[in-house]
């Protein structure tokens, strides 16, 4: 799919997921349950069968490892073969793992022939020394499973599993930034998902086990309130900053019972919300400084996800890093309405492209093919790992 593309989204739904704890799936009934009932929203909306899908994964137990290896050119002629790529990207994918962890995605960086770097495809370049330079990024196998079973329990086929941030940087990112050197920040649910991408691809990522429930949590206990009240509160009314609210506005909340009300004032709400933000913030912060030098990311930081929605947060972390930051909207798809493009939606939409760079070009084109497309995306992965 070429950058900008336009295409049809013919519907996407939101379900609350359940079974899941930062990220990780705690019981695979109440999960399946969750994409079940997703999977129905979705057919009902759009008329069509969904029974395969391009899943987004992340997890607390993500890591990331670079690896390099070195092999000699087979062929007389000194010309790289396809045999030969895959043979050394195949010793640079051998890394020493724990039986219980597991292979996500093998990203390949960058190959080196005869000493020269910079190569994207080495196939049919002449040379003698053919080396390869990959990410591997690894996770908690049982994590892995659970995901796979909890599909199998609802007759989903899972035609690729691809990691989170690769999916958001298809949605959100310029070629530019990638090229640059950009961090990419993802705050969702239960997890804030950090990558620092340069020379057009991902250098490292990690996970950490906070995100936008924490906030709703803290609300719901200091305002005496259930989470459920308090997840409504921060999307109606949260600011990041208590510089930002005002001393008039009082917002009317119920109890845990639900059946009384009483009103706070916004502000008391921002102090709230500020004090977990500059906490998760300082999180990041620790993270990215031992990932990369932040003066020297030329694009800056891109936030995105759900967490992205708290009003004056990019503000915030802007001040917080002293880097321009920009909110990261799933942009990289023209035609789309603005309920689409918000950055709750950019791993999603990522599974969107990267669905589609692995259809027949011709069929995209059809009526057909844009069911093809509904039939290959599974729209709950947002919520559901994050």
């Amino acid at each position: 799919m070429n950058h900008q593309q336009e295409v049809q989204v013919l519907g996407m739904a939101r379900i609350p997921s359940a079974g899941l704890r930062k990220g990780n799936i705690i019981d695979i009934e109440s999960t399946s349950r969750s994409i079940d009932n997703c999977l129905n929203e979705l057919e009902r909306m759009t008329g069509r069968e969904i029974l395969s899908t391009v899943t987004g994964f992340s997890s607390i137990s993500i890591g990331a490892v670079n690896n390099r290896a070195v092999i000699a050119v087979g062929n007389p002629d000194s010309v790289v073969a396809a045999e030969d790529k895959e043979r050394v990207l195949s010793s640079a994918t051998n890394i020493s793992l724990t039986p219980d962890k597991a292979i996500v995605q093998v990203i390949e960086r960058q190959y080196i022939i005869d000493g020269y770097d910079g190569v994207k495809d080495p196939v049919g370049m002449v040379g003698n020394r053919l080396e390869a330079e990959a990410l591997v990024i690894y996770a908690a196998a049982a994590a892995m499973q659970n995901l796979q079973r909890s599909a199998q329990r609802i007759n989903l086929s899972i035609d690729e599993t691809v990691y989170n941030q690769l999916l958001n940087a298809e949605s959100v990112l310029l070629p530019a930034e990638k090229e640059m050197g950009v961090a990419l920040i993802d705050m969702g649910a239960g997890t804030t998902e950090i990558s620092i991408f340069s020379q057009g691809t991902i250098r490292s990522t990690a996970v950490l086990p906070v995100g936008g429930d924490y906030i709703n949590k803290d609300l719901a206990i200091v305002l005496r309130t259930s989470i459920e009240e308090g997840t409504r509160i921060k999307e109606q009314f949260g600011l990041a900053s208590p510089d930002l609210a005002s001393d008039e506005v009082m917002i009317e909340i119920h109890n845990i019972q639900g059946n009384e009300t009483k009103q706070v004032p916004q502000k008391l709400v921002a102090e709230i919300i500020s004090a977990r933000v500059l906490e998760m913030m300082e999180m990041i912060y620790t993270e990215l400084q031992q990932s990369c030098d932040l003066d020297k990311l030329a694009g800056g930081i891109v936030f995105t996800g759900g967490g992205a929605q708290l009003q004056g947060i990019v503000a915030v972390m802007e001040d917080y890093f002293n880097v321009p930051v920009r909110l990261g909207r799933p942009d990289n798809i023209r035609g789309l309405s603005s309920e689409f493009c918000q950055p709750q939606n950019s791993v999603a939409l990522g599974g969107l492209i990267c669905g589609l760079r692995h259809m027949d070009p011709e069929s995209i084109q059809k009526p057909s093919g844009v069911s093809g497309i509904v039939d290959r995306i599974n729209y709950w992965l947002k919520d559901l790992f994050s």
